[in-house]
């Protein structure tokens, strides 16, 4: 099966591509052989990564349900714009509440 992992990222150490010479003064044919295979890479490697069809664009788009990352739990996000750099702390039980600030999240732990 063709696969991207057999390529370096040095150009230069790649003088075969899937078995077939692709040096210098190598054969004219070899360099079509060479094409047609990394077709078939690239045609396998799209086949396994999911489709980004209905990703969210940069700057706005609507997200509904929960949002997690690598299966790590879900994102902390603020509601609001005004937000957006409002602090989250992690105090041991007991301390004292840091500053009011609009969206601020504090978190204790014992």
């Amino acid at each position: 099966m063709p696969s991207a992992n057999e390529f370096s990222i040095v150009p230069a150490e790649n003088v075969t591509i899937g078995g077939t010479d692709v040096g210098e003064n190598c054969s004219p044919g070899g360099i079509n052989d060479a094409i047609r295979y990394i077709a078939a890479v690239v045609r396998d490697t799209a086949n396994k990564v999911p489709s980004a069809g209905n990703a969210l664009p940069l700057e706005g788009g609507t997200v509904t349900g929960d949002i997690y990352r690598q299966n790590r739990g879900a994102y902390l996000y603020h509601a609001g714009a005004g937000q957006n750099n409002a602090p989250v702390s992690f105090l041991p039980e007991g301390s004292s509440r840091p500053a009011a600030l609009e969206g601020a999240v504090v978190f204790y732990y014992s």
